[in-house]
Order: structure tokens, then C-alpha cells, then sequence
């Protein structure tokens, strides 16, 4: 039986930092204009499902962010691929297809291509088994477009399917996303002698919702951005001021911890940081109280890393 584990701990596959596979999709000429293309495709083949299932329309207002990375962009599409797995397993009985390593080295608009044709295999059988013939076509996209473009449509998607799936996103996969962070957070620190690998989560102020850990990542990223041009590595800028969701959910949440953890893990590969798995209990109950006091030990992990840099 499939088991919703969105982030299956990217801790876990920190081992060597294996180069990403070749795919059937890079022998072609495959740049973002293709990649927008097909993540179109595959979002206007889900809303054919949607309309089936009788699900809501996700109407969120688009994330605020700007000059998305490639690993940022690759991240989320993995996501996707996650969850279009469970939608399959859910109401087709398919087998999941994986969403590769965590990835190392260079990324091409090509080992996002790949990831997005396999989710939108899986987006296919659930429609054939729901009994949908219907096929969109692949309209390619005859402008430039950057991986920023990509990855709103690959966020849009992301968030529909929140919706669509019998198990949603939970304060559970936040508090998972979160601490695969941290263990990347805390190889990082494992460089510089003497620094705390996991310190304490800041004094509880209170009980909070996922609109608060959704601030709080931010934070987070606001973090990120600064120590990202101590190392010469790019990041995706993120308003925090602005377009944040009415109705915050912890799949919204979820989205941004995502971010956070492709930068993470990015610093990580630029700095050949050792593999570290920190020991971070689970709570027995997890809720958004549990996410947010996480999300605090990741914050103060990278304004201490911010220090030591």
C-alpha cells in the first residue's frame, strides 16, 4: 500500500551526491521554453481530472518569487512527481515512478523536462481509469522564458493538487521537509570548528497555526539570500509582503520549506560539506506548534551559519 512520505528525508539520500541519470528527454534540444510547455500540458491535462473528481480549483495567489534557480525549479518538480505518484497510487493502483536523487552538478531544462513527462504519465492513467479520453495537446512555447516561468506553473500545479489528493499535505510532511533542512543545515556547520550542529529552538511564545510557520519560513529564505552571495551561489528572491494565501495550508507551507532545502542542499554541494544526520527526535504529535518550533532551529542554523561565513 502506497504511504504518503512526500520528502522521503533528502537527508537520506545525501550519499555521495550522485550525478543525476541521463534521460530519454536529453538527446533533444530541451530548454525552459519546452519545459513551460509541457508543465502547461500537464496542468491543463489535471484540471480535466479536477473537473471529474469534483474537486476545488486552487486559487491561490501566484508566489512572489523571482530569479528561480535551476535546482529550486528541479526541487518543486520533484514534489510534483511525489504527488502525482500518490494521486496514480490512489486512484489507479500505479506504481510510483521516482523522482531521482537529490541532484548534484549542473542542472538542464532537460532533467526537469524528464521529471515533468513521467508525472504527466502518471496524471494520464488517473485520467483513463476515471474514465477521461481526453487529450491535450503540447503547444511549444515560442518565446524565452526563464526557470522562474517554469516553476510558478510547477508551484500552480503543486497547489491543485493539494487539493486533489486523499491525503493532503500535512503539519507532518512540513515538520519532515523542515528537518531534511536542517540536516543540511547542520553539514554545513559541521565545517566551521566549534559551532552547535542543532541548537535549541527558541522559548515557546505561544500556540501557532500554519499561517505563522509559513512566516517563519520565510524567514528562512530572507536567511538564505543573505548568506547565498558569501558563496557565490544564486537563489531565488521571495517577497515576503505580498500575495500570502488567505487560508495558509501546510501544503502552502510545505512549498516554501521546499525552496529552502534545494538552497540548502545547493550550499552543501558548492562546499563539498560532510554528510551529517543529525539526531532530531519526531514528536509523537505533530502540529503546526511542533512545525514552527523546527522551522526556528533551521533559522537559527543559518543566521549562525551566516555569522561564521
Amino acid at each position: 500500500m502506497f504511504k504518503h512520505k512526500l520528502t522521503m528525508l533528502l537527508c537520506l539520500q545525501m550519499t555521495a551526491m550522485v550525478l543525476l541519470p541521463v534521460s530519454r528527454s536529453q538527446a533533444q534540444e530541451i530548454g525552459n521554453p519546452e519545459a513551460y510547455a509541457l508543465a502547461n500540458q500537464l496542468a491543463d491535462e489535471l484540471e480535466l481530472v479536477r473537473e471529474r473528481m469534483g474537486r476545488p480549483y486552487d486559487d491561490s495567489p501566484r508566489l512572489p518569487v523571482s530569479e528561480v534557480s535551476d535546482v529550486e525549479l528541479y526541487f518543486q518538480t520533484q514534489s510534483l512527481l511525489r504527488k502525482a505518484n500518490q494521486l496514480a497510487e490512489e486512484l489507479a493502483g500505479t506504481a510510483s515512478r521516482s523522482p531521482g536523487p537529490v541532484p548534484s552538478g549542473r542542472i538542464d531544462p532537460a532533467d526537469v523536462y524528464a521529471v515533468l513527462e513521467d508525472a504527466l504519465e502518471q496524471i494520464r492513467y488517473v485520467a483513463q481509469t476515471i474514465g477521461i479520453e481526453e487529450q491535450t495537446e503540447f503547444e511549444p512555447f515560442g518565446s524565452r522564458i526563464s526557470a522562474t516561468g517554469v516553476f510558478l506553473v510547477v508551484i500552480d500545479i503543486n497547489r491543485q493538487l493539494n487539493l486533489m489528493l486523499r491525503e493532503p499535505i500535512t503539519d507532518a510532511d512540513v515538520f519532515e521537509e523542515i528537518s531534511a533542512a536542517v540536516n543540511f543545515a547542520a553539514s554545513l556547520l559541521s565545517m566551521h570548528e566549534g559551532a552547535e550542529l542543532v541548537p535549541e529552538a527558541p522559548p515557546f511564545d505561544g500556540y501557532k497555526r500554519p499561517f505563522d510557520v509559513y512566516r517563519r519560513l520565510t524567514e528562512c529564505i530572507d536567511a538564505v539570500i543573505r548568506v547565498a552571495p558569501k558563496l557565490d551561489i544564486h537563489v531565488a528572491g521571495l517577497s515576503s509582503r505580498r500575495n500570502i494565501p488567505d487560508d495558509i495550508s501546510p501544503g502552502h507551507a510545505f512549498d516554501i520549506a521546499r525552496i529552502v532545502t534545494a538552497d540548502l542542499a545547493a550550499f552543501a554541494y558548492q562546499l563539498e560539506a560532510p554528510r551529517v544526520r543529525a539526531n532530531l527526535p519526531t514528536p509523537k504529535h505533530i502540529f503546526p506548534t511542533e512545525v514552527y518550533a523546527q522551522a526556528g532551529i533551521l533559522l537559527r542554523q543559518i543566521e549562525e551559519l551566516e555569522k561564521l561565513l
